[in-house]
């Protein structure tokens, strides 16, 4: 059987409206609060094998956002919902699947894991919008060479994976963001 674990949803979100679509699909809805952080993913699905973790250990404040596991989907499922989820304005940015490895991480390692993946992700996606203005910089008035030793700098750090760190990406785009505007400023 397929499975929502929701964790710290809030007020304002339409639970409601949430239901109607899983029920509809036959998806169990397992809801997990802040108090539920310190268990083993696998205990708070139900699945064998599994028990009950006391520890508990202080909340942490950086993991106070929306949240949602998907278990037993297969690859269309997943998608299918997904979109469903959009059309009727039910999206939760903070989304994981089920995996061998994770159902026997805590509640607490997984959303640790997951949110530095969606900074992650928010980051590159900031640092591809800088190099666009970068590009079209150097279309439009040709190569500035402070920020193509920049940008090439930025290019073999990030071709090689094992590399990265979020604070060297982070400190790449502010330098990236101060001489892009810097470029854009010149030309003013």
């Amino acid at each position: 059987m397929t499975k929502v674990l929701l964790y710290n949803i809030k007020k304002d979100y339409d639970i409601e409206k949430f239901k109607d679509l899983t029920d509809s699909k036959d998806i169990e809805i397992i809801r997990v609060e802040k108090d539920d952080i310190d268990q083993n993913i696998g205990y708070l699905l139900g699945f064998d094998g599994y028990e009950k973790n006391d520890k508990d250990l202080e909340f942490d404040a950086s993991l106070d956002f929306p949240f949602i596991l998907f278990a037993g989907f297969d690859r269309d499922q997943l998608f299918q919902f997904l979109d469903l989820m959009r059309e009727n304005d039910l999206t939760i940015q903070h989304k994981a699947g089920e995996t061998e490895n994770n159902v026997k991480w805590t509640l607490r390692e997984l959303l640790t894991e997951n949110d530095k993946e969606a900074k992650t992700m928010g980051l590159i996606h900031s640092i591809n919008g800088l190099l666009d203005r970068a590009g079209e910089l150097k279309k439009k008035h040709g190569e500035d060479p402070k920020l193509k030793e920049l940008v090439d700098e930025m290019q073999a750090y990030f071709d090689d994976s094992s590399l990265f760190e979020l604070e060297v990406a982070q400190q790449y785009y502010l330098k990236l963001a101060n001489e892009v505007a810097r470029v854009e400023e010149s030309y003013k």
